[in-house]
């Protein structure tokens, strides 16, 4: 399904969305055919590449998608433009099967979060593709971090309190995430494996759900993005208490990371990547990825990725895989001993 989503924030005033743009130059081609039958073709025709996203339109992945759509666009000087298609569904399985069916010519691209290449290789029994050998990587486009907040009338002030907090009372020793097999999930699974602690999961279906409950005191505890955890923060309606991060957030900046709080093995991150079709030549895949570093380096690019609360990060192809490799070896440990599997 291609959604036709925008980002909120365009970056120039008189630019159309980039299907109603497609749309018009497809309609003038056509009339112009049909008028001017006798006109040359143009040396270079237009062409259509694909960012496939494996979730729904309006999340942070489409986001980035189409913001990535819009510039490369821009830097084809109209020799080629891109277009989204959301393939929601099987945790990006869908988007992964349209990638490998695509031609190996680096028009298709796959637009993946972490869940894709890593997750989905430690949770499924059979996740149905290995991006080892089904996708190619192009680049690293950005991290995003994650958060443990309490309600706002909880007594713990920070990470250390919170941990004796949860020694004291085993019973309420919980914690709420997005859904099951997510990342929060399994920082969960981390921070009470380091503390010594039976830290209970309890799964939601989406981040708000989970927040209003802990606002409203049901959970001990709830973890997920800083981007959705930031606004009822700052209202006081709960209290980020520490980051999963290598470092702090610039956005939460008094917040400390879990390292800075006595447990420097909980720490990680989610981030964005972009990959294309498995056989595509290394020539191509050099120029998707400088094409990818000069647009992560543009100006507007970077501000509205922070007002998504994203850090927009370039890497080499090899680089990606090798993080993709690290962050395997993370979690197989912690999610073997867990015994979670998905399906």
């Amino acid at each position: 399904m291609t959604s036709r989503y925008a980002p909120p924030v365009p970056l120039a005033s008189d630019r159309w969305s980039l299907p109603r743009r497609q749309w018009l130059q497809g309609l003038a081609a056509c009339a112009g055919a049909a008028l001017l039958p006798s006109l040359a073709v143009p040396a270079q025709a237009a062409t259509t590449g694909r960012i496939l996203v494996g979730f729904g339109a309006g999340g942070g992945g489409d986001l980035v998608a189409r913001l990535l759509a819009d510039r490369l666009t821009e830097r084809s000087h109209k020799a080629s433009s891109y277009i989204v298609e959301n393939k929601p569904g099987a945790a990006g399985k869908l988007a992964v099967d349209a990638l490998r069916q695509a031609p190996s010519d680096g028009s298709t691209l796959l637009l993946a979060p972490l869940v894709t290449p890593v997750l989905s290789q430690l949770v499924f029994r059979n996740p149905g593709y290995d991006p080892g050998k089904d996708m190619k990587p192009v680049g690293l486009v950005a991290h995003f971090q994650f958060a443990l907040a309490v309600p706002a009338s909880h007594p713990a002030k920070d990470i250390p309190s919170f941990v004796a907090w949860l020694k004291a009372h085993p019973k309420l020793a919980n914690y709420g995430s997005p859904s099951q097999g997510s990342l929060p999930h399994f920082f969960g699974l981390l921070l009470g494996k380091a503390a010594g602690v039976d830290f209970l999961h309890v799964p939601y279906k989406g981040g708000t759900a989970m927040i209003n409950d802990l606002i409203g005191g049901q959970l001990s505890a709830g973890i997920n993005t800083v981007q959705e955890l930031l606004k009822q923060h700052e209202a006081g309606k709960l209290r980020v208490l520490g980051v999963f991060s290598t470092h702090r957030v610039e956005q939460l900046p008094h917040v400390p990371t879990f390292a800075e709080s006595g447990f420097p093995e909980v720490q990680g991150s989610g981030w964005y990547s972009l990959w294309t079709t498995a056989r595509t030549p290394d020539a191509t895949i050099q120029r998707l990825n400088q094409a990818l570093g000069e647009v992560l380096q543009e100006k507007p690019v970077q501000q509205l990725m922070h007002d998504w609360v994203l850090e927009p990060q370039h890497s080499q192809p090899h680089e990606l895989e090798q993080l993709r490799q690290a962050d395997i070896a993370k979690w197989r440990p912690i999610l073997a001993a867990s015994g979670f599997v998905a399906d």
